[in-house]
């Protein structure tokens, strides 16, 4: 058999072929997790976020992620420490969205609190934490990497 320029093309045009088949396959297999499930919702209060985010950005410190061998702790900034306040906290798990938890305290002085992980699962999480501290809502976004 002979390998002329006719060959080249067709066998050129059949691995195109193969190969965009199974990068479509590949594609098909992927699980796509949203952020939000109310994501149009989500959308129309951003801007009371970024509020948050403006008034947490005044302050001194930045709320923190921080592990111990057996514990993961949410260090709030020093500036409220001492203060009245009360947050809610959604756990968010980029990889698997089945992973996602929220927990919440209310009227406490504290600034460090256990996050109650019933298992510890490897990959980025976010603690996207919504703080009222004595009547000014702030914002943190701390990030972990187990």
């Amino acid at each position: 058999m002979k390998f002329n320029w006719g060959t080249g093309i067709a066998l050129t045009l059949v691995l195109f072929a193969m190969l965009m088949g199974f990068m479509v396959y590949k594609a098909m297999q992927q699980d796509f997790d949203l952020v939000s499930e109310e994501y149009y919702a989500d959308e129309l209060v951003y801007q009371d976020i970024i509020n948050q985010k403006t008034n947490a950005l005044k302050l001194d410190g930045r709320a923190k992620l921080r592990m111990t061998d057996e514990q993961v702790f949410l260090v709030l900034p020093a500036d409220l420490d001492g203060k009245t306040k009360s947050f809610a906290v959604q756990m968010y798990h980029e990889q698997e969205a089945d992973n996602d938890f929220n927990f919440e305290k209310k009227s406490t002085t504290e600034n460090q609190f256990a996050i109650p992980f019933t298992t510890f699962s490897t990959g980025k999480w976010i603690a996207k934490v919504k703080l009222n501290c004595e009547g000014v809502d702030y914002y943190f976004d701390p990030e972990i990497v187990f």
